[in-house]
């Protein structure tokens, strides 16, 4: 218990440091991270999950930019990874479909792995299992750089867990963007409203005077 508080208490520093995240592949740079909120003002988080899992403390987080994150405190280092909710999504659906997989029973281990990478650096998270004669084996992967990372072995059920965390970070990201473009869009058109030039009103019609009457 000690340990695990030790390494929650260390992550939640990296998790909160304020950043715009890159953005992901398919999706341009500058619409990625443009903040929803006033110029320079820090994307809103919302906490997901706090556990460990395995030897590593891992915190998630939703935000309101479009974004989810997942902070991961190894052996020898922390690791923050930024995912666009639609890239993440992605590794949910492809993550679930491999924990649900029933490979053929075989002697010749057999090697699974859905991975994601934060677009525009080397941040990659992944889900790996190994199975050899229909036994399985499961592990997190966490790197920032291409040859370093640290692996952290788990159970099924803390796979299992650990990808739900993520499915509800990736829907709490999205239900926060949908509110703010919303919101955006209800000023936009307030402010459009205020400003429009008011109605030309129409010259009131002159009225001639009638012709005098004739003298007797």
């Amino acid at each position: 218990m000690f340990r695990r508080t030790i390494l929650l208490g260390g992550m939640i520093i990296v998790a909160s440091v304020p950043g715009r995240a890159p953005a992901q592949s398919g999706t341009p740079a500058s619409a990625a991270a443009a903040a929803p909120g006033p110029a320079g003002a820090p994307p809103k988080r919302v906490p997901i999950s706090k556990a460990v899992f395995g030897d590593a403390g891992i915190i998630v987080n939703a935000r309101d930019d479009g974004f989810m994150e997942v902070a991961a405190a190894g052996p020898t280092k922390t690791i923050l990874i930024q995912l666009r909710t639609m890239a993440a999504r992605a590794w949910v659906d492809s993550t679930s479909r491999m924990l649900r997989a029933r490979p053929r029973r075989s002697n010749t281990p057999r090697t699974f792995r859905s991975d994601v990478a934060e677009h525009g650096s080397s941040t990659t998270m992944a889900l790996t299992r190994k199975v050899t004669a229909g036994e399985s084996e499961y592990s997190l992967f966490f790197s920032d750089e291409p040859l370093t990372g640290f692996t952290i072995p788990i159970e099924k059920s803390e796979a299992d867990v650990f990808v739900a965390i993520v499915r509800k970070a990736v829907a709490t990201s999205a239900k926060m963007l949908e509110k703010v473009d919303t919101s955006a869009a209800g000023k936009d058109s307030a402010a459009k409203d205020s400003t429009a030039p008011a109605p030309k009103k129409k010259p009131a019609a002159k009225r001639t005077a009638p012709p005098p009457a004739p003298k007797p």
